[in-house]
């Protein structure tokens, strides 16, 4: 791997067609300060912009993946609101990064995610999740109502009633857990999350970008169209792949039993 960006609170690596990018403060549980947010964007953004990139990884390093908050740095805002905001904003700018730039992401849960490390889990197509991670919402227990997507990822994924249960009673689940209730994918051997995310990002760089950005924005737009509005977006999105470099490549290898050579380009 090669670094890309000079940032204090995430590493940012470029790895031939994916970029890594990893909460890098596990001394403080890698928690969301200020500078953190501040960094992540500054990674979601070069990702989502570089058009050579065709996958990305979100994960952590260290035994965690994210303890949510910086409530010490939270604590010195004091009753000052505005400080707060400005920190949520920049990371509600990150997450909203992850969930439309137009590529595959790969999220590896290495660890606890608890607080806002819960949503920051949940903006991947794919989520890994090492066997030995828990989830925990906590917000409530802190005296605080969710943010980073909670309320808007969770009932979409999960469900309402099993939301209010993450929210109200704060529940711990394991990783297992996670996946049965659709927080996350598949669970993964200790210690692989990382390099499983990685592995499975490169497979995704090799194939059809532009019809996986496609079914990104179908995905997305889906609860909130109607059935003809819907289909009409995919009529159109599959007629822009299939008349791209990529559709007529992966048309042409279907037809003469070959492996196709996607490019990623429209």
């Amino acid at each position: 791997m090669e670094h890309h960006l000079e940032l204090t609170h995430i590493d940012y690596q470029r790895d031939q067609a994916i970029a890594v990018i990893c909460l890098n403060q596990p001394e403080g549980g890698n928690t969301l300060s200020r500078q953190m947010a501040l960094d992540l964007l500054s990674a979601t953004q070069e990702a989502q912009n570089d058009q050579s990139v065709r996958a990305v990884v979100f994960s952590a390093h260290g035994p965690m993946f994210s303890f949510g908050g910086d409530l010490k740095e939270f604590q010195r805002f004091g009753k000052n609101a505005e400080e707060l905001v400005t920190v949520a904003d920049r990371w509600h700018e990150a997450q909203q990064s992850f969930l439309t730039m137009p590529k595959p992401v790969v999220v590896g849960v290495n660890g606890m995610a608890a607080g806002g490390g819960v949503p920051m889990t949940l903006v991947g197509d794919i989520v890994l999740v090492d066997e030995t991670a828990r989830y925990r919402l906590a917000y409530t227990a802190a005296g605080l109502s969710p943010d980073g997507g909670s309320t808007w990822l969770l009932p979409r994924l999960i469900g309402l009633r099993r939301t209010q249960e993450l929210i109200f009673e704060n529940r711990e689940l394991s990783a297992a857990e996670a996946v049965e209730w659709g927080l996350a994918t598949r669970t993964v051997p200790q210690g692989s999350a990382l390099d499983a995310a990685i592995a499975l990002a490169h497979t995704f760089s090799k194939g059809a970008t532009q019809a996986f950005a496609s079914s990104r924005r179908m995905l997305h737009a889906s609860f909130d169209n109607d059935f003809m509005t819907q289909t009409a977006m995919e009529t159109q999105e599959i007629g822009a792949n299939m008349t791209g470099s990529d559709g007529q490549e992966g048309l042409d290898a279907f037809i003469n039993k070959r492996l196709p050579e996607f490019t990623g380009k429209q």
